[in-house]
């Protein structure tokens, strides 16, 4: 795995917990890190699956606790 790789699974899983932890301000930033880390989020891409889990975990009528 590469560097780069390494780090944006990094990011992701920081994005993933600043969620699940209520810190959407946190999350935000860490998203915007993702896409500048990715350039494109194809089907598949580490990007592409933060995009569906935010959609997911952030949907109306979700408990976040």
């Amino acid at each position: 795995m590469s560097d780069a790789s390494q780090l944006e699974d990094q990011v992701a899983a920081a994005l993933e917990r600043a969620v699940a932890e209520g810190e959407l301000e946190a999350a935000e930033h860490l998203l915007r890190a993702l896409e500048a880390l990715c350039g494109d989020a194809s089907p598949g891409s580490v990007l592409a699956d933060a995009y569906f889990a935010l959609a997911r975990d952030l949907a109306p009528g979700r408990s976040r606790n």
